[in-house]
């Protein structure tokens, strides 16, 4: 959620729950100093690659695997849900069953079904840098990524991660159903910002859609960037924090975009909703506001699985 609004509306929906906030921006470039947490614009005309890629400086050793970064087994009693569901078609699961490294994410293993931002590319705040080299790893069934800092030629270096689900066409489908199993750490200063991207890269024009979203030491937020070129969205917070293990389903159709936590309706935005061609990525970065986390920020963002469907 970019951008300074013109208006704003709030509506309170008691049986729900739920705050709805509808924001009108007039230009693509402006930023909001807004109290909730703003949603991240891709980068979108690099494409990620299914390869780590290779840095060019010469950094300090990444941190082995430790007591602080090695993630916890998953919470027992939610399994991967497998086939298909009434009106969806599965097209993708991942559970993460294989452990790599750090360093080997995607690798031979993960390569068909997972490609991630390259080393060295700048996240959306300017203050992070992707490195799934240093960041990702998978072990008890889990993939993580250790959010931390490095020093490379005498410079902080903010790594964060951004893998991208290879769908059957490797790339994005028009419509679908996305569910996925994640906890986070506290982590002050960093971020997810998960998110379904135009294939084609016109943004705003094409919309987007994000969740979960949300500052890892705050709530969790979802965010439906209407399809039009003068940008617009609608923003519904959960009041949920990341600590516990949660399941985020974005239900998208013609017309409608559906936010589910924890099988509890977020919210429902009919306005604009974007109808060509996304691609879903996990794409976990620096916060947009208040600066640039400190050195000592560290934890991870742990991910159990993940599921695709396309419309049946």
């Amino acid at each position: 959620m970019l951008r300074r609004a013109l208006g704003v509306v709030i509506a309170v929906l008691p049986a729900l729950g739920i705050l709805l906030l509808v924001m009108l921006v007039p230009a693509p470039n402006s930023r909001a100093a807004a109290a909730l947490t703003p949603t991240a614009r891709v980068g979108a005309a690099v494409k990620p690659s299914s390869a780590s890629g290779t840095a060019r400086a010469r950094a300090t050793p990444a941190p082995a695997v430790s007591a602080s970064s090695k993630p916890a087994p998953a919470k027992p009693g939610t399994a991967m849900p497998l086939g298909d569901i009434p009106g969806w078609h599965q097209v993708f699961t991942e559970d993460f069953e294989t452990a790599v490294p750090v360093g080997s994410f995607p690798g031979t293993v993960y390569a068909s079904r997972w490609g991630v931002y390259p080393d060295g590319r700048h996240d959306t705040s300017g203050h992070g840098t992707y490195y799934p080299s240093r960041v990702l790893s998978v072990s008890h069934g889990v993939l993580n990524m250790y959010l931390h800092t490095e020093i490379i030629n005498g410079a902080a270096v903010h790594m964060v991660s951004a893998p991208v689900a290879h769908l059957p066409a490797l790339e994005g489908q028009p419509y679908g159903r996305y569910s996925v199993r994640f906890r986070a750490d506290p982590v002050a200063g960093y971020k997810t910002a998960w998110l379904l991207w135009p294939d084609s890269g016109l943004w705003p024009a094409e919309g987007e859609i994000d969740f979960p979203e949300g500052n890892l030491n705050g709530s969790i937020y979802a965010f439906m960037h209407y399809a039009n070129p003068a940008g617009g969205q609608a923003a519904f917070r959960t009041g949920a924090t990341y600590a516990g293990w949660h399941i985020a389903t974005i239900d998208w159709q013609p017309g409608k975009v559906t936010f589910v936590l924890d099988g509890q309706l977020v919210g429902v935005s009919t306005t604009q909703v974007p109808a060509n061609p996304m691609n879903y990525v996990l794409q976990t970065e620096t916060q947009l506001s208040g600066g640039s986390p400190s050195n000592a920020a560290a934890g991870n963002v742990q991910v159990d699985w993940v599921v695709v469907y396309s419309r049946a």
